[in-house]
């Protein structure tokens, strides 16, 4: 059987600290070197036979770092097959694992190794997963817990965008991109931060913009004696012009998964925003869902929503999953103020960020 192999869109290190912590999770006991992570896994109900055994070997290429799953170099005729099966099956797990995680660059195994697995639960007694000799780790038979290794850090220019977005609007929505495209293809934390950066950079650009033409456009007025000195006082009718820096809430009604926008000004939508997708447009709603009702759960978990259910609508309907997808989205959801109003959806808008703006529709691009 041929050595199986993964790619890892990380560096050596951290590559190996990541696939040692899922192999763990599998059940499997890895003892560490610098380039090779010698894996076994004692069977319960065989006393007498020897350990399942293989190596998983690391190595830098251009894409970051090749994992190699295989037996030993020192093992016998017999036990080489036997341990290049176990290996096979290995990584097909940790393929999964990390195609989910967003770490996977290029990944051998079949196809169906990206479906959901269970970890396989951790045993007790003188077969519990050990990392003896692993980098960092206590020696001894002291427990790791899942998760100790390969902790994803939070990409520091998603945290400069989001203070640049509202200092300085244009610069945070610029680095928000920025950031958004390095989280993609570094699999760190942040993307939030990023999107928070250029989303505060928008409704601020919005709102200055829109003032200095307020400002423009009224000064003209007054200028040419005409209308009433408060452009805000109510009409005739018993209704009152929308001031520059209010918005109206999002309203459901107006925007359909399959439908296309041409602008989302402040990350607000509304009706004269939806154009007919054979036209140059920025945005496509791919996907749409509500919140359970209740109290406002906060802005974190509204994000948490959003990014989970945006995921999971995007590769039925590009046609790719999103981590092989050159396409990106942003969200819309409810706010404290519009969740108070009965807002309880959200949805999800995908957009090119290599085209400024694009014709027809998106679905099944495969992009």
């Amino acid at each position: 059987m041929a050595a199986a192999e993964l790619r890892l869109s990380l560096s050596e290190e951290p590559a190996r600290d990541v696939v040692a912590e899922v192999l763990v999770e599998q059940g499997f006991e890895v003892a560490a070197s610098p380039d090779v992570l010698s894996v076994s896994r004692s069977s319960p109900d065989d006393e007498v036979a020897d350990p399942d055994r293989f190596d998983v070997r690391l190595s830098e290429v251009p894409e970051g770092t090749l994992a190699v799953f295989a037996a030993p170099i020192d093992a016998t005729e017999v036990a080489a097959p036997i341990g290049d099966a176990v290996a096979g099956e290995a990584a097909r797990l940790v393929g999964a694992r990390l195609a989910q995680r967003g770490l996977l660059a290029v990944a051998a195994p079949a196809a169906d190794a990206l479906a959901p697995i269970p970890a396989a639960p951790l045993s007790s007694g003188p077969t519990a997963p050990s990392l003896a000799g692993y980098p960092g780790v206590p020696s001894g038979d002291a427990a790791v817990a899942p998760g100790a290794l390969g902790e994803k850090r939070t990409n520091a220019v998603a945290i400069v965008a989001l203070v640049l977005g509202f200092v300085v609007p244009v610069a945070g929505i610029v680095t928000g991109a920025v950031a958004l495209s390095q989280i993609k293809r570094t699999g760190e934390k942040g993307r939030g931060l990023a999107l928070g950066g250029i989303v505060a950079g928008g409704v601020l650009t919005l709102f200055i913009a829109t003032l200095v033409i307020g400002t423009l456009v009224f000064s003209a007025f007054v200028a040419a004696g005409g209308g009433s000195a408060d452009p805000y006082a109510p009409t005739d009718e018993g209704g009152v012009t929308v001031a520059p820096d209010e918005q109206a809430p999002f309203d459901p009604s107006t925007l359909v998964v399959g439908a296309c926008l041409d602008d989302l000004p402040g990350g607000f939508v509304a009706a004269d925003n939806v154009v007919d997708c054979a036209q140059p447009h920025s945005y496509e709603a791919f996907g749409g869902f509500d919140v359970p009702d209740g109290a406002y759960p906060g802005d974190a978990a509204i994000e948490t929503e959003a990014l989970a259910g945006c995921e999971a609508a995007y590769g039925g309907y590009v046609g790719v999953p999103y981590q092989d997808s050159r396409l990106d989205y942003y969200y819309v959801g409810p706010t404290q103020q519009t969740w108070e109003v009965g807002d309880r959806e959200i949805f999800c808008l995908l957009f090119d960020p290599q085209a400024e703006q694009t014709v027809g529709s998106l679905t099944g691009s495969g992009l």
